[in-house]
C-alpha cells in the first residue's frame, strides 16, 4: 500500500470521521492541524480553552482530544484532570519544551494516552491519533461483557455466536 493511500484510509473501523478536538491556544497552530486532519477525513473541532472545550464536549464528545500543555490562560495539566474526572476519551498531549520530562511523565500519569513535542511532523501526529484510536477500537472489541454474551467484534464486524 502506498503512503498517499495510507493516509487517506478510513479513521475509523465503522468508516465514520473521527471527531477530533484539538485545544490549542495558538490560531496558526489550530489552523494547521484542523487543516491537516480535515484532509484526511477527520473532522476537527477547535477550542482555545476550558470553557470552549466543556461546550464541545456538551454537544457530544469527541472521539479523541489533542491538548496543549502550555496554554497562555489554563493550565493543560488541569484540563486533563478535569476531562479524565468525567470521560475516558484518548487524549495527546503537546508540548514546545523538548526537555520538560516531568510535564509529559505528570500527563502519561494523569491518563493521557501519548504526548508529542513541538514542533513536530503532522505526519507523525497523524499516525499517532490513528494508533491510539485503533487501540481504543480494539479494547472496545475485546470487551468481557460481549465475550461473556458470546459476542466478538473485529475489523469492523460482528460474530454472536449465540444467533447461528
Amino acid at each position: 500500500m502506498a503512503l498517499d493511500q495510507l493516509e487517506s484510509s478510513p479513521s475509523h473501523a465503522n468508516h465514520r470521521p473521527a471527531r477530533i478536538c484539538i485545544v490549542e491556544d495558538d490560531p496558526a497552530m489550530l489552523r494547521m492541524i484542523g487543516d491537516y486532519l480535515e484532509q484526511h477525513n477527520m473532522r476537527a473541532i477547535s477550542a482555545s480553552g476550558r470553557q470552549e472545550m466543556a461546550g464541545l464536549f456538551a454537544a457530544g464528545e469527541p472521539d479523541l482530544v489533542i491538548l496543549d500543555l502550555r496554554l497562555d490562560q489554563e493550565d493543560g495539566l488541569d484540563l486533563l484532570r478535569e476531562i479524565r474526572t468525567r470521560s475516558d476519551v484518548p487524549v495527546i498531549i503537546t508540548t514546545g519544551d523538548r526537555r520538560d520530562e516531568v510535564d509529559r511523565v505528570v500527563g502519561l500519569e494523569l491518563g493521557a494516552d501519548d504526548y508529542i513535542t513541538k514542533p513536530f511532523s503532522l505526519r507523525e501526529l497523524l499516525a499517532r491519533i490513528r494508533a491510539v484510536l485503533r487501540r481504543q477500537e480494539a479494547g472496545r472489541a475485546a470487551s468481557p461483557r460481549d465475550a461473556e454474551r458470546g459476542r466478538y467484534r473485529f475489523g469492523g464486524w460482528q460474530l454472536d455466536r449465540r444467533d447461528r
